[in-house]
């Protein structure tokens, strides 16, 4: 694994540790109190909803990027036999 690829991998876990947090007892009621609402949905759903986007999309970022270094490492393979 890479130094970029590891760098990539702990970004994705602090995020999801991040997500967790705010997502349970002590950080969510904070977010949980509010009462303006988003597109006729409770604040604290469109929390959660942004929370979930934010893991996919880190997530997402991350495979993709991986599934670029493995291409480059298959091409660079190939080329050598």
């Amino acid at each position: 694994m890479t130094r970029d690829a590891r760098k990539r991998h702990l970004a994705g876990l602090l995020t999801g540790i991040a997500v967790l947090l705010l997502s349970i007892w002590p950080l969510y009621p904070w977010i949980g109190g509010l009462s303006p609402t988003v597109m006729g949905m409770p604040f604290s759903m469109v929390w959660l909803c942004l929370m979930i986007a934010v893991v996919f999309l880190t997530f997402l970022s991350i495979f993709m990027a991986d599934r670029s270094d493995d291409e480059a490492l298959d091409r660079e393979y190939r080329s050598d036999s």
